[in-house]
């Protein structure tokens, strides 16, 4: 009887071992961040399971939204923005990190529809043009990426092994993180095939005063526009004022 107890016990250990080892498991040092006056970023350490002879790929996207890039030409003297081109839905914050080269242990055809690369980022993204392109468009590209590169807002950070069992990457939100959901995906790869994928969200929420200034001009953006112009035009008088007396 005590045999059999003992086999049950050590097949269900071995079991749910496999459904955790087959998962990509991983866990957050915290998912709910605050935006505050005082808000200077925040840094996020995301740690897990490393399975043996398996890669693993960390990335952390921002709510998406249309992103434009200009081009400045000289006219008559003046500098005018005269080209533009719209990407439509990417990602505010685009971060990633990796156990090797994602070009080495994925094909490109899977990078590019998993969105795993700078470079491949914008190949399915449908964008809007004021001119008509004569040539290839990989430079707007490029520069697009190397903005936001500058930005810290597209980054790439280290994985660390721990014994190999673990892994942990910290990843930091810089100051001009906006408020919305962060998609925290990792991803386990094998022989070049991603065998799972695990998704989590990190919460960044505006509090206090500047949250309900945030509400209330996304959700009353005439209200709030109108507000602004009458507040700049009662400032306006109220220096004038000020500099009559003095």
């Amino acid at each position: 009887m005590f045999i059999k107890t003992y086999q049950i016990i050590f097949f269900i250990i071995i079991f749910f071992t496999k459904i955790i080892l087959a998962e990509a498991y991983f866990d957050l040092s915290e998912n709910n961040i605050k935006i505050e006056t005082d808000f200077n970023g925040k840094e996020v350490i995301i740690f897990g399971i490393l399975n043996n002879d398996q890669e693993t790929i960390i990335t952390i996207k921002g709510p998406e939204k249309n992103a434009i890039i200009q081009k400045k030409e000289r006219i008559l003297g003046f500098w005018f923005n005269t080209k533009h081109i719209i990407y439509n839905q990417i990602p505010s914050i685009f971060f990633i990190a990796s156990s090797g080269n994602i070009k080495d242990i994925l094909p490109t055809s899977t990078i590019i529809k998993e969105e795993l690369s700078f470079d491949y980022l914008l190949e399915n993204k449908l964008s809007q043009r004021n001119f008509i392109a004569d040539a290839s468009l990989d430079t707007w590209k490029n520069n697009f990426v190397r903005i936001k590169k500058s930005k810290n807002l597209f980054k790439e950070f280290d994985v660390d092994k721990i014994e190999n069992k673990l892994f942990q990457t910290r990843i930091f939100f810089p100051a001009k993180s906006i408020p919305g959901e962060y998609k925290v995906k990792v991803y386990q790869i094998k022989n070049n095939i991603i065998l799972n994928n695990k998704e989590k969200i990190i919460t960044l929420k505006k509090s206090g005063v500047g949250s309900q200034i945030y509400n209330f001009a996304n959700n009353n953006a005439a209200a709030y526009g109108l507000f602004t112009i009458i507040f700049a035009v009662l400032s306006g008088f109220l220096a004038a004022t000020l500099f009559r007396r003095y």
